[in-house]
């Protein structure tokens, strides 16, 4: 698998604008102060949100990392741009990280990481100089991953959501589960009777409530939510 495929989906838009960061400043090549760029124009991440709750001024940041860089003289240039010697080696940094975490994918914390750990670049410098170093960081991220979202830092409100830490390892525990697969099919079958073209939540709601082995059917049928109700809520659709 490439590594640009196992890329989370902010970590991709994050070096997409990384990219058009480069074209801004004339540049025909991507270095760890683009990805910085990158991160703080997507704005709302995992990385961001992280910096921020360690009091991070991410636009104090992004101006002075655009200070340390000189203006190219590559105007006009347009498609992807190479990346550096030094970009290469935060993106294995970052791969590294991921790995620490237990992740199967590249996201905006492991690549914010990686820049952090390539001590000499120029977002490094800038990031120490407002007290952050790669043990704070990492400690802070995985506290942000692992906790339940609290309202000074909720990520409920995020373009995002909570969500851009779910990834394959996770997912491949309910496509394992043959209980999972049983619920998923009587959904679709239930989408199929509707006359749906897509699987949607009342009809995730119907399958738990079709399937008596699961024991859901009965705690929702205590709390007055049958199949007859739902019929009476959604009406003949069903």
């Amino acid at each position: 698998m490439a590594l640009h495929e196992r890329f989370s989906d902010r970590a991709r838009h994050a070096m997409a604008l990384a990219n058009l960061e480069a074209g801004k400043l004339n540049h025909n090549y991507l270095s760890p102060a683009h990805l910085m760029l990158g991160l703080i124009a997507e704005g709302e991440c995992v990385a961001t949100e992280t910096l921020r709750m360690l009091r991070v001024d991410l636009d104090a940041v992004r101006d002075e990392v655009r200070a340390l860089m000189e203006t190219g003289d590559s105007k006009g240039s347009v498609g992807r741009r190479a990346n550096t010697k030094e970009l290469n080696e935060v993106m294995n940094l970052a791969i590294q990280e991921a790995r620490r975490f237990g992740h199967r994918y590249v996201g905006t914390e492991h690549l914010i990481l990686g820049v952090l750990s390539s001590a000499e670049s120029i977002p490094a410098r800038v990031l120490r100089k407002q007290g952050i170093d790669l043990a704070k960081l990492r400690d802070k991220t995985l506290a942000v991953l692992r906790s339940e979202i609290e309202a000074s830092h909720d990520l409920a409100h995020s373009r995002h959501g909570d969500f851009e830490w779910v990834h394959q390892q996770e997912l491949a525990k309910a496509f394992r589960s043959p209980k999972f697969w049983h619920t998923m099919i009587l959904a679709v079958d239930s989408a199929n009777r509707m006359g749906a073209g897509e699987v949607e939540p009342q009809h995730l709601l119907l399958a738990l409530l079709r399937d008596t082995s699961n024991g859901v059917a009965g705690l929702l049928n205590d709390k007055g939510i049958t199949i007859e109700w739902l019929h009476a809520r959604l009406g003949s659709a069903i």
